[in-house]
């Protein structure tokens, strides 16, 4: 099969967007387009549109079936949305699903190919955005039940090297979702490793996850964007929804791709000397 060529990149500037940008404009046998949707002549589709515009995507696989792209790969970088009980837990992760269900039916006609990346949590981001628990500038941490579900957690960097790597291996990487996780870490580890390499405690405090589910899912039918992001927290934070990618029905792709290995206390170093903390 011929390799990949010419990418067309969507949301170059978003989260996940600026750091694959970055990897791609390093590779020259690559021909990297950044959208105003242009999809003619593409090989390939990289989305990484913001994560409550993820239902936009139908029109955009149309547009690059009609333009004869080879390959989409739908903005994902997250959990297992194949999971029937994270399609119930919020809106976003049901239409991430519905887009890779339709991605799927037009791969089954032949019409295109697709690959989705499931990532787990990035630390980075998450310490930067107060997610999964994190607080770090008011030194609090909130548990979700009992702090002791599993979620994968992969750099930034590795996300992006293992898509880049990913359309390396056409076709083994054909019409899959590409698993990634550096390792897989529960709330109590994570704030063990923070106040272990901060050197402060932090102040914690306790979430009942059924009750918040409840109440924040109400909340989202009330018209609270907010709560939308609670909920995709929630599916994160407390394993039970995908986010534990080792137990998911897939692979970890990261050796196979030749990804670098990280540990969590250098990842935390990191995500708190990016915010001036240490």
């Amino acid at each position: 099969m011929v390799d990949f060529r010419n990418i067309l990149l969507i949301g170059a500037s978003g989260s996940i967007g600026t750091v694959i940008l970055d990897v791609f404009q390093k590779e020259p046998s690559f021909t990297l387009t950044i959208l105003q949707p242009a999809f003619q002549g593409q090989d390939v589709v990289v989305n990484c549109m913001t994560t409550l515009s993820v239902a936009d995507q139908f029109r955009m696989v149309d547009a690059a079936i009609a333009a004869g792209v080879r390959r989409y790969v739908p903005s994902e970088y997250g959990l297992d949305n194949a999971r029937p009980e994270v399609r119930t837990l919020d809106a976003v992760f049901h239409e991430k699903y519905k887009v890779q269900e339709y991605l799927r039916a037009k791969a089954a006609t032949g019409a295109i190919e697709w690959m989705s990346i499931a990532c787990g949590i990035w630390l980075k981001w998450g310490m930067a955005h107060d997610f999964v628990g994190m607080h770090v500038r008011e030194r609090k941490f909130i548990f979700w039940d009992d702090g002791d579900g599993y979620f994968s957690c992969t750099t930034e960097e590795n996300t992006a090297a293992g898509l880049f790597r990913a359309l390396k291996k056409p076709e083994e990487t054909k019409n899959m979702t590409v698993f990634l996780s550096d390792f897989a870490i529960t709330q109590k580890q994570l704030l063990a490793a923070i106040e272990k390499i901060y050197g402060v405690k932090y102040a914690t405090e306790t979430i009942n996850s059924e009750a918040f589910i409840r109440e924040k899912q109400e909340a989202v039918r009330g018209g609270d964007t907010l709560a939308t992001f609670a909920l995709i927290e929630t599916g994160f934070t407390t394993g039970r929804f995908g986010g534990h990618l080792e137990k998911e029905p897939g692979e970890i792709l990261n050796e196979n791709l030749g990804l670098s290995k990280h540990t969590l206390d250098e990842v935390i170093a990191d995500a708190l000397g990016s915010l001036g903390m240490l």
